[in-house]
């Protein structure tokens, strides 16, 4: 590959952007692993399936409060970043990045599909591909109107779901069963299929994931609006030189522990009113999910600037060296959390699917987080780059380094 081409070295890289990446690909896990051990629907809906008493209970409401959705915003925001550091790298060596990026989403977009499809239906890759092919758009945006325009397209995406809340009450029987219930409470048979589809074969589960997962796509289609969001936000961050430690240490600790208070507390008040409603659809589902729907983008930004504040001497401390690790490999390490994830708990592994409660989630979330840890530092010692972005980037250039 030609220097012109070339990946950036770990001189060239922004470290810290590889601590707080490796912490956000490993905190996705702690909720993706309930949809990849229960059924869809135990995912916004937690009555629908397993015991939800005692530790399992806890394990729920303390995995929602400081995960559901953080990590993912967090993962969004440095996707937007990822396109500027990109853009301006392709702009300085090649003249114009367009033709590089949308190369670089198209083959984003079929890792996706090939995730999708045939190991796991709740990829996000196709959606990030999509709103990357968007977000490139905006890279010359100062600072503040991306600010804005990325607050406003999080704020289209709410607004919606408060218009279908309005629009509940006018739906038919069977409209609310085709477009609502499949997704938040689509009864014991449903659930008895899909259970049965995990805990066969490959090609039975394989049969089942292919709907589940155009359904899902179709689904999702929507919150491309928010992750663009959040991508534009993370743009503005970056031409702010947030990443690059410009602020105050003081500054990065008050004003992360603000947002993570504010959005803890959004979430937290939501989910109270999800327990007192018993996740009944016609509040929970445009009304009740606002609150941690916000909570989460505050609370990702305040986990981020505490782990800003935190990024120093991340090349001489063990636990943000060995972060940062996971981080320069977080393409390859989402993958295998899923390859991990399905082989072992699906019918042709251990058998493991329905049968973990919340709690036997958790700790199963923490042995994988050792193996990804435990691989990515032995992986990294050997070679520059994680195997998949490798593979993505000698597909982006047309040439293997």
């Amino acid at each position: 590959m030609s220097s012109q081409s070339a990946p950036l070295v770990l001189q060239e890289r922004l470290r810290s952007l590889d601590f707080i990446r490796g912490i956000a690909v490993l905190g996705i896990l702690m909720m993706n692993i309930q949809a990849f051990s229960m059924p869809f629907a135990a995912y916004a809906n937690p009555t629908n399936f397993g015991d939800l008493t005692g530790i399992n209970y806890w394990s729920w409401y303390l995995s929602h409060l400081f995960f559901d959705q953080k990590f993912m915003s967090i993962f969004s925001i440095l996707f937007g970043v990822g396109i500027l550091i990109f853009s301006e790298r392709a702009d300085a060596k090649e003249g114009h990045s367009g033709k590089r990026h949308y190369i670089r989403m198209f083959w984003l977009f079929v890792f996706g599909m090939i995730h999708a499809y045939f190991i796991w239906w709740g990829d996000i890759l196709v959606a990030y591909s999509l709103s990357g092919a968007l977000a490139y758009l905006f890279r010359n945006v100062g600072v503040k109107a991306l600010a804005i325009t990325g607050f406003s397209f999080i704020l289209l995406v709410s607004l919606f779901q408060l218009l279908q809340g309005f629009a509940l009450p006018h739906m038919s029987e069977k409209e609310i069963a085709d477009n609502i219930l499949v997704f938040w409470s689509p009864g014991e048979e449903a659930i008895g299929k899909e259970v049965a589809a995990y805990s066969g074969t490959w090609l039975e589960a394989f049969h089942f994931r292919v709907s589940q997962a155009i359904m899902v796509q179709t689904f999702t289609l929507l919150y491309i609006f928010k992750i663009l969001g959040l991508n534009l936000i993370g743009m503005a961050l970056y031409k702010s030189n947030f990443f690059r430690g410009s602020y105050r240490r003081g500054t990065y600790l008050f004003s992360g522990l603000m947002l993570v208070i504010i959005g803890t507390t959004l979430t937290g008040i939501g989910a109270t009113y999800n327990i007192e409603s018993n996740f009944s659809w016609q509040f929970s589902i445009a009304y009740g999910i606002q609150f941690n729907y916000w909570g989460s983008t505050f609370s990702a930004l305040g986990y981020m600037s505490l782990l800003m504040w935190m990024s120093q001497n991340i090349e001489t401390n063990f636990f943000k060296r060995s972060m940062a690790k996971v981080g320069q490999m977080a393409f390859t390490n989402y993958i295998l959390q899923s390859l991990i994830c399905t082989t072992i708990i699906y019918g042709y592994g251990l058998n493991l699917y329905g049968k973990l409660e919340r709690f036997d989630q958790v700790l199963f979330t923490f042995a994988v987080w050792m193996i990804l840890l435990i691989f990515s530092s032995v992986w990294l010692s050997r070679f520059r780059f994680g195997p998949l972005e490798k593979v993505w980037r000698a597909l982006t250039y047309g040439k293997v380094s």
